[in-house]
């Protein structure tokens, strides 16, 4: 092609046809530019066809690590529901509205338990480091990104519940009420541990329970934690939920 183009160049030249050259080669510009954009535009298909196949990939990577983390959130979901049972008994018994009453060192140690959220951000970070998110449509992107930003803000509620346990909660009930630790404890974690302990048990005195300020507000602080944990976890199970809906709406 090349040289059928340039012997007709020649053939111009020799028989000194300016005008009729320059129109030439200006229609040989115009052809190659066109052939350059046309290379350009299938190569741009090209490119588009390959970061969408990565993309689709990658979205249902994304969706079986939503599945994960709604799982976890909701076996944290059904822990905090115990928890908040048990802090809720222990303050009516506090308040004297019900009796003190054997379950007592149960729901105390349930309150020692600390949550922690560990999502699998795989696809994420992968989408991300591939620079794919901008590609996203906006519904999409701004979903996602939502769903790891709140993450961050659960992580931060989680520190904040898991020191308050580790530097108040506990220590106080390690030095105030270790006879928590008994086999009489009804927890299953507990009464495993101690089901063979020839050891007799000891009830918490309940003059000096119900008298403790301290340990009340304790008890009410962890209360409070777990009701901000619970919305958070909440929050996140809905909007994964949403994430994997606009995915499948997408297909």
């Amino acid at each position: 092609m090349i040289k059928f183009f340039r012997k007709i160049r020649q053939k111009l030249v020799m028989e000194n046809k300016t005008s009729k050259y320059l129109k030439y080669a200006i229609g040989e510009i115009v052809l190659v530019v066109i052939g350059i954009l046309i290379a350009l535009q299938i190569n741009n298909w090209n490119e588009q066809i390959k970061l969408d196949k990565s993309i689709n990939s990658h979205l249902e990577i994304l969706k079986q690590n939503l599945i994960e983390d709604k799982i976890q959130l909701q076996n944290l979901k059904e822990k905090i529901t115990n928890g908040k049972a048990a802090a809720d008994s222990t303050i009516l018994q506090i308040m004297t509205i019900v009796p003190v009453d054997i379950h007592l060192k149960k729901y105390l140690a349930l309150l020692l338990l600390e949550y922690n959220f560990s999502p699998n951000t795989n696809a994420f970070e992968t989408i991300n480091q591939s620079n794919e998110i901008p590609s996203l449509k906006n519904e999409l992107r701004t979903a996602i990104l939502d769903y790891y930003a709140l993450i961050e803000r659960t992580k931060e509620r989680e520190i904040i519940s898991n020191t308050q346990i580790k530097t108040k909660y506990e220590p106080y009930v390690y030095q105030e009420y270790p006879n928590i630790f008994q086999k009489n404890n009804e927890w299953d974690i507990l009464a495993t541990i101690y089901e063979k302990d020839p050891r007799p048990s000891t009830l918490i005195d309940k003059d000096r329970f119900l008298n403790d300020k301290t340990f009340e507000a304790l008890i009410v602080a962890r209360y409070y934690q777990l009701i901000a944990l619970e919305k958070f976890y909440e929050d996140l199970i809905v909007s994964s939920n949403k994430i994997v809906s606009i995915i499948n709406k997408n297909k």
